[in-house]
């Protein structure tokens, strides 16, 4: 496609914008009737390429839009062929296979009235060549959320918002159904928790909603899904995550509380931290502390970055593999203020959801050395604070952590414990993976030794934390993979 004709694709899809007279408006001209048509070359290469720009921006440098409009144009050909001519309620349920089929390599066997969608599955792998169909795509067309290609008729967008609700309940019904063979059970994962939120900011007026975004949080939200099924691609994603370079320092407070509480970040070897908010009982001489999880993404900008926050309940429910409560795991638009050096950081604001509650929080760093060696006084027990302890409401939630040393080889992974080395075979005697996703790791990924209170029952586990299995150690002596070293010779 030449630039005019893309510009014209862009316009005729309603891709950034719902009507012709928004695009129009955009970028100074009059579309109606020949559109871009009438532009010359050079001023429709700068328009595209201002549009490849926002799309960047859209997606997070994620997606080329010149190659999404390869995609959508062979995905439509595809649709319009084999899917379009049918019943639309027939059109929805091939959708289960064609997923399994791309994702998990399978598709259901039962029986054959299903045939039909099973060659359709091999037929979209036909015409995946260099992968130019995309899933998002045809399902938003499946369900009528996206016209075609080279669709002519009612072009404008007369309710994006409506669109995002109907492809969130499509979204959240598939996540729910793949809910079984998940490493993490979630109510809404976090991916479709940010769609909502998207759709509540849409419906106060934010004005950010279009097609590109629909289709591109689409694909995403079932990338997501059904990485929670494969370990190799859940390694891939958190390897993918780009950690914000900045210093934090460790004391931080909040001027809105008491003296009293601080809080406290201690960086962890997976490009995360632990941030501890404190509260210190002078009388009692004790610290009563609260437990998060933040992990800072960079997005592409200095000033803010998207935060992954983890409360306590959610490491406890993710190890015993119960469904995780709504607010166990959020996300926030971050803003980061920076000390003169644009590297130390001394103001974050949590702008719309804070560790603490579903609320805004600023927290600012500790910077006067008295008050820096008044608290570090406590929180190192020198003298002052005689006890730490989890807040009641969180106790249920304590987990003890400890990174295990280890040593990675083709095969098998060694274990270090206290009087001993235990070996981990990463396959069978038939060549098939042990822990589904093991193969993949190595020296450099994350291993957890755990322990856990379970209704009254303690329960120590081995992490394997780069593809989120974890291994009740107890089941594991029964298994004929796993046992302890008991002379040199049994490591090869």
């Amino acid at each position: 496609m030449t630039d005019k004709e893309r510009l014209n694709t862009i316009l005729r899809l309603r891709l950034f914008y719902s009507t012709e007279k928004e695009l129009g408006d955009k970028v100074g001209l009059s579309l109606t009737g020949n559109h871009f048509s009438r532009q010359k070359p050079f001023a429709c290469e700068a328009f595209f390429s201002k549009f490849s720009e926002e799309c960047k921006e859209y997606t997070q440098g994620k997606v080329n839009l010149a190659w999404l409009l390869c995609q959508y144009e062979t995905t439509s050909k595809f649709f319009k062929k084999y899917i379009e001519n049918t019943r639309h309620e027939t059109n929805k349920r091939f959708i289960p296979y064609l997923l399994n089929y791309l994702y998990k390599g399978e598709t259901p066997n039962d029986g054959a009235q299903h045939l039909k969608d099973i060659i359709i599955c091999e037929r979209y792998d036909a015409y995946n060549k260099d992968d130019e169909m995309n899933i998002g795509i045809i399902i938003l067309m499946t369900y009528g959320l996206i016209p075609t290609f080279k669709n002519k008729s009612s072009q404008d967008v007369t309710d994006i918002i409506d669109d995002f609700k109907k492809a969130y309940d499509i979204l959240l019904e598939i996540a729910q159904s793949h809910q079984a063979g998940a490493s993490t059970k979630y109510k809404e994962i976090l991916c479709l928790k940010e769609m909502r939120k998207l759709i509540e900011e849409e419906q106060e007026g934010d004005k950010y909603l279009n097609r590109l975004l629909l289709i591109h949080i689409t694909n995403d939200v079932l990338n997501r899904i059904f990485a929670l099924e494969i370990p190799a691609k859940l390694r891939q994603y958190s390897k993918e995550i780009v950690p914000m370079d900045f210093e934090l320092p460790r004391l931080w407070r909040c001027e809105e509380e008491a003296d009293n509480i601080v809080w406290e970040f201690v960086p962890l070897n997976i490009d995360a931290y632990y941030l501890y908010r404190n509260e210190i009982d002078y009388k009692e001489k004790k610290i009563r502390f609260t437990k998060y999880q933040l992990t800072f993404k960079d997005i592409g900008y200095k000033d803010f970055c998207y935060t992954i926050i983890m409360r306590p309940s959610a490491n406890w429910h993710n190890m015993l593999k119960r469904e995780q409560p709504e607010d166990s795991i959020s996300f926030d638009c971050t803003d980061i203020e920076y000390e003169n050096d644009r590297h130390t950081v001394r103001e974050l604001t949590f702008t719309s959801e804070s560790p603490v509650s579903e609320k805004p929080l600023v927290i600012k760093a500790v910077k006067k050395q008295d008050a820096l060696n008044y608290y570090t006084m406590y929180l190192d027990h020198e003298g002052a604070a005689s006890d730490f302890e989890d807040e009641d409401c969180q106790a249920q939630y304590a987990i003890t952590f400890d990174v295990i040393d280890v040593a990675v080889t083709n095969t098998a992974i060694l274990f270090k414990g206290d009087n001993a080395i235990f070996k981990l075979d990463k396959y069978d005697e038939d060549g098939n993976e042990t822990i589904p996703g093991i193969s993949a790791l190595t020296h450099t990924d994350n291993f957890i030794y755990a322990e856990l209170d379970e209704d009254g029952k303690e329960r120590q586990f081995l992490c394997l934390d780069s593809i989120n299995q974890n291994l009740d150690v107890k089941e594991l002596f029964k298994k004929p993979y796993f046992h302890e070293l008991e002379q040199v010779s049994d490591i090869f």
